[in-house]
């Protein structure tokens, strides 16, 4: 009785160890291109213009012309078109209302020439009486190709705050003076 005992225990412990050798240390992500601001408006009601296409549009601050879901099904696919004339497919494969977490990836169709995979993920938390709006994006291919990208997500994050920032400003009408 004391050798199946002693086996079992024995069994038991190897077993624990083999488990633990197993694990992967985590690694942290390498952003591309890293853009966060504080908005003037409740978390919900960013986490809403972030799901409303009409809504993201005037977000741009004019930088996108039209967004249009092509597929509504998970991944959501949408064609958004520049006021430059470009567009983009792209995928949303991740949309967390919980968490408040939308994740991104470009269409194999969009990719640009050297560029492998793109993706970008939007993060929205509350800070104290503000909303923090976070992108991330990360970008793999050739260096000469990876650096026009970023700069083109960059310019793009970067008028999607302001015109978030805008759309916190409250406008006073003019009063009639006789």
């Amino acid at each position: 009785m004391k050798k199946i005992i002693l086996s079992l225990l024995l069994l038991t412990g190897l077993s624990t160890i083999k488990a633990n050798a197993q694990m992967a240390a985590a690694t942290k992500v390498k952003w591309d291109v890293e853009k966060d601001v504080l908005i003037d408006m409740e978390m919900d009601n960013v986490w809403d213009v972030f799901n409303n296409n009409e809504l993201l549009k005037k977000a741009s601050n004019g930088y996108v012309a039209a967004i249009e879901a092509t597929n509504p099904n998970m991944p959501v696919s949408r064609k958004i078109v520049f006021s430059n004339g470009a567009s983009r497919e792209e995928n949303i494969t991740q949309s967390e209302a919980h968490n408040k977490l939308i994740a991104i990836s470009f269409s194999d169709t969009s990719l640009p020439k050297g560029i492998k995979s793109a993706e970008y993920a939007i993060f929205i938390k509350a800070k104290e009486s503000k909303t923090a709006v976070i992108w991330r994006a990360k970008i793999n291919g050739n260096e000469q190709a990876k650096k026009a990208l970023i700069a083109q997500l960059t310019a793009e994050f970067d008028s999607y705050a302001v015109g978030l920032d805008k759309m916190t400003k409250k406008s006073i009408p003019a009063a009639r003076m006789n």
